[in-house]
Formats: C-alpha cells, structure tokens, sequence
C-alpha cells in the first residue's frame, strides 16, 4: 500500500468520535508503516497513563526529526513542511507530559525548542515554559523573561506575579510598598480570567459545558494550581484575595458562611467589612467590585 492509504486511514481516525475504531485504524497504519510520526501521535493520545506515552512520543519525534533530516530542511523549513504541524503537536504533547510525569529539565528542553519556532500556539508554550520555570524554583528568570514578553496573557500574569511575591521580601514589610504592587499584579491577573483563581483553589466547580474560554481558563489553573505550595504566606494572600472577591460577587452561594469563617481564620474580616460598605448600594458585576478591591489595595496584609 502507498503514504497515500496510511493517511486516508488517519483521516478517518481523525473523523471518528469513536475511541476504540480510533485505536483500530491507528493500530492498521501502524502496521502499514510501524514509524509513522503522525500514527503514533494519535496512539500517544489514546493513553491515559504519562510513563505508557512518554516512550511512544519520544519514538514520533525521533521518527519526525529523522525525517528532516533526509528531506534537509531546518529552522522556518520544518513548518513549510507537511510533517511540520505534527512535529509541533509532539513537541507539544511530550513536554506537557514530562512536565506531568515530574521530569521537568527534560520538558524545559523540549519547550525551549518549542519556542524556537514562530506558530500560532506560542502563547500555551510560553505557559509551560513559565509554569516549569516556577517549578524549579527559578524566580529571578521568570520575572526577567516576562519583562521581555510583549504578549500579555494569563501565563505572563501569573508568572510575573509568583516570581514576584518570592522576591519581594513583603513578609517582612506587611503594609510597605512592596504589598501594593504585589496587589495591583494579583487584580490585574484575576481581570484576565475572573474564575481562575477559584478554580485553582477548588472553590468552584468544574466548568462542564461552559465556554470554550472557561474552559481554557480551567485548563490553566490547573496548571498551575500547585504554584502556591512554595509558600504558605503567599497561599493564604491568595486565598484572602480570592475569598475576598467571591463573597462581594455571590459566587458562593450556600458556602458564603463557611467561607467567611475561612476568610476570618486568615485575617481578611476587615477588609470585608470595609468592602462591604463601600459598594453599599454599587453594582455587583465583576469590574466594579475588581475595581474597589485594586483601588483600596486589597487585601490590606499577608
């Protein structure tokens, strides 16, 4: 058989909603051509378990890169090419999966790669890139590489504003100037994706069968999600701040009690107390209330 019927049958698998016809055809163009980049990317995709795909992405990308290398291309080439697309795809696929199987210096290698070339998916690279480099506890490089970012999106935020809060020294100086700026990045991320840090703090539910956008946004947090776990200070700030905000925007709903109780145990009744009056009579979207909560530089401690 011809290159041509192995990739009829992964059109097809490509079509099907089915997951074991899926497995099927993958498995026959497999057997048509054991080496195939793109077979075996859908194979890795069929598997739940991070150490089952890792051997089976790294095959594909060996395979990829064999690949351009016979045809001679290189740089800005590979992505004229139609293996391309699916070389960044396993790029892609295989640091997510290192970074989630714990083997972080071998998915930083692959994200830097990743970043080498100009794609439309740079934004959910440069994510990973930021969430590894927290990982490793590399402060000071996160903060001079979202410095160079002209790109402001959730990643960026985030980033900059952990790099931060660890370099800052605001533990020791509560209400000094360095709490006002930590303030003004942590409402300017939570702008970005209101439901984020809920999610990220177990505080609402999943968004089953919301946007595609809230759904980007769950995805985020939950990468990130482990982020505050490099100190204890900064999760209670955050939390305060996110409690905070999901009072004064109902979000709670039959939990406001419990999570007011939660917010007195960190120290935020104050501040509530003093929000609470200030919108008295205020719309209760969520820019107003966002607007209050940057503008008395909430929360007022750590």
């Amino acid at each position: 058989m011809s290159g041509d019927d192995i990739y009829e049958i992964l059109d097809r698998a490509y079509e099907s909603e089915d997951a074991g016809e899926v497995a099927e055809l993958v498995e026959r163009a497999l057997e048509l051509e054991p080496g195939n980049p793109e077979a075996l990317l859908l194979k890795a995709d069929l598997i739940e378990d991070d150490e089952e795909r890792l051997p089976i992405l790294e095959q594909a990308l060996e395979e990829a890169r064999r690949y351009f290398e016979d045809e001679g291309l290189s740089g800005g080439d590979v992505l004229e090419d139609a293996m391309g697309p699916v070389y960044l795809g396993l790029l892609q696929r295989a640091a997510f999966t290192f970074f989630a199987a714990e083997r972080d210096d071998r998915s930083l290698e692959l994200v830097e790669e990743l970043l080498l070339y100009d794609h439309e998916d740079q934004a959910t690279a440069k994510t990973l890139y930021y969430r590894i480099l927290l990982e490793r506890e590399e402060w000071a490089r996160v903060l001079e590489e979202t410095m160079k970012e002209t790109t402001r999106d959730l990643g960026w935020a985030y980033a900059r504003m952990v790099a931060s809060f660890m370099l800052s020294g605001v533990k020791s100086e509560k209400n000094g100037a360095a709490l006002g700026k930590l303030n003004k990045m942590l409402w300017d991320a939570v702008r970005m994706g209101p439901n984020v840090p809920f999610y990220m703090l177990g505080y609402i539910p999943d968004p089953v069968g919301e946007s595609e956008l809230e759904e980007d946004d769950f995805h985020f947090a939950l990468l990130f999600e482990d982020v505050w776990s490099a100190s204890r200070e900064m999760l209670n700030w955050f939390s305060k701040a996110a409690i905070l905000f999901g009072l004064l925007s109902g979000r709670f709903g039959e939990e406001s009690k419990d999570m007011e109780e939660l917010l007195s145990a960190l120290g935020g009744v104050s501040d509530y107390e003093e929000l609470t009056r200030g919108l008295a009579g205020a719309s209760s979207d969520d820019k107003t209330i966002l607007d209050a909560l940057a503008a008395g530089n909430y929360p007022a401690n750590v």
